[in-house]
């Protein structure tokens, strides 16, 4: 969502898919997240482990761009057409695809859906995606998702804090602690919100990969 000079507002752009994810199951997680610049586009999902994924991999630095729901034609064995939506594409910055299947633990561990999902991916060519991923529940690092979830959660800029924010680290030549930081920006949790969202930008990083916090170390990201 994007704040106009004159007080109005541009809401977000839905991202089309041609599968339509039913909305407002009581049994059933489903919704919809808003990411991008300036908060542009939103995105259904239809579980929980989708959009833990999907705030993951937003919050890679490799990671420029995000589809979801892409359809793919393939054949399955008794040679009848068939579509399979992957739940998410993934655009990464050195060019590349990541096409990712997401699944329940449990569904995974089925043998006649891993057959299936192994005869998708087995048809998937490099005009798709360079690779194919399953993601279960499982496979979402606890430390990363922490941060992920954080990083969403402030992603609401604030002028003031953000430009002291990047006045101090512009004087940063080594690791600094952001409980340092925040005292050196003065601005209290708004100066820790405006840290967090400078790791988000990529424009500070962990030094070790920890929960985001008071006593982590941060530097700053040396741009290739």
């Amino acid at each position: 969502m994007e704040c106009l000079l004159g007080g109005g507002l541009v809401m977000p752009e839905r991202l089309r898919t041609s599968r339509k994810i039913a909305k407002g199951r009581r049994t059933h997680f489903t919704g919809q997240f808003t990411f991008g610049a300036d908060e542009g586009q939103t995105m259904d999902i239809e579980s929980h482990t989708e959009l833990c994924t999907a705030l993951v991999t937003i919050a890679r630095p490799d990671v420029v761009g995000l589809e979801n729901q892409v359809p793919f034609k393939w054949l399955k064995p008794n040679g009848e057409a068939a579509t399979h939506h992957f739940d998410f594409r993934v655009n990464m910055a050195d060019g590349s695809r990541r096409a990712i299947m997401v699944k329940s633990e449990f569904r995974r561990s089925q043998p006649e859906v891993q057959e299936e999902l192994a005869q998708v991916a087995a048809q998937v060519t490099p005009a798709f995606a360079d690779e194919v991923v399953i993601m279960t529940e499982r496979d979402l690092d606890p430390v990363e998702l922490f941060n992920a979830e954080m990083m969403h959660e402030m992603r609401r800029p604030d002028c003031e804090a953000d430009a002291a924010a990047r006045r101090i680290i512009a004087e940063m030549v080594a690791s600094v602690q952001i409980q340092d930081l925040v005292d050196a920006i003065g601005l209290g949790a708004r100066g820790f919100r405006a840290i967090v969202r400078l790791i988000r930008s990529h424009e500070l990083k962990l030094v070790i990969k920890v929960r985001i916090a008071h006593e982590a170390y941060v530097r700053r990201r040396i741009s290739k």
